[in-house]
């Protein structure tokens, strides 16, 4: 019989979950219609947007803004490399230089530049249309959760999900019937909790913080969420889980490393 310690256990399970400290893109193909003929589409593997990707400043970024990020870490690798990903990690910019996040300590807030340290790359998406009181829900929302366990159970309840889902990558799914496959499976696998405030993992975490804001990113449940998802929910990208609106890509305040000299 072969044992396993705790942490090793949980790093094989956050492999297959797609959140570690820091980012997630996973590269899959649909069939999508056009008005004339059947396109070959794919969800991008790289972070970045086009040749015309930008490197941003702390100044431009706004409260609000969706930071997804990668380290050099063994499980930021690991969780890249299953699912052919540029990200493993995703946290919220508070404003005045502060970001929220849960990573395995639990739910804390730190610096821009100390996120920004703990990562290889990190590229900036937006949520439109935040007005001032959405953005003080957000900000209490996250100072409320600080201190919050991390979510090892969630972990642990859809690290199957995360294979099975491959399914719905198939071309007989594309367009909104692509979206509904991966829903009713992760409704069917994961269920549907109608409370999952008080333990997060780190895409949940952001998907919680924007549902309590009133603007929300996703109707689906946050517990389905992995960073890979958000990062596809941008502007131009195949989107795993339909947004409300698609994410609008800010800029990269990091875009160099080893892993995206590879992928872009």
């Amino acid at each position: 019989m072969i044992y396993l310690n705790r942490s090793a256990f949980f790093a094989g399970l956050l492999w297959l979950s797609g959140c570690s400290t820091q980012t997630n893109i996973s590269q899959q193909a649909t069939l999508q219609p056009s008005a004339s003929k059947t396109a070959l589409h794919m969800q991008r593997i790289s972070t970045l947007e086009s040749n015309d990707a930008v490197t941003i400043g702390a100044e431009q970024l706004q409260p609000g803004d969706i930071l997804l990020s990668s380290t050099t870490g063994v499980t930021s690798l690991g969780i890249r490399l299953f699912s052919l990903s540029g990200v493993s990690h995703a946290s919220v910019y508070l404003g005045n230089g502060e970001v929220a996040e849960a990573v395995g300590e639990g739910v804390q807030i730190v610096s821009l530049e100390q996120a920004l340290s703990h990562s290889n790359s990190m590229v900036s998406l937006r949520n439109p249309g935040f007005n001032d009181e959405q953005l003080q829900r957000l900000r209490f929302f996250a100072q409320s959760k600080r201190g919050k366990k991390y979510n090892y159970k969630g972990i642990v309840i859809i690290a199957p999900y995360t294979l099975s889902r491959r399914v719905c990558d198939l071309p007989v799914f594309f367009g909104k019937g692509r979206s509904q496959c991966f829903d009713t499976l992760a409704t069917v696998q994961i269920g549907d909790p109608a409370d999952t405030q008080e333990t997060f993992f780190c895409s949940q975490f952001v998907i919680e913080a924007f549902n309590y804001a009133g603007n929300p990113i996703t109707v689906s449940n946050a517990l389905w969420i992995s960073p890979a998802d958000l990062l596809h929910m941008r502007e131009g990208d195949i989107s795993s889980f339909t947004p409300v609106q698609p994410l609008q890509y800010v800029g990269h305040l990091k875009k160099w490393n080893l892993y995206n000299a590879v992928f872009g």
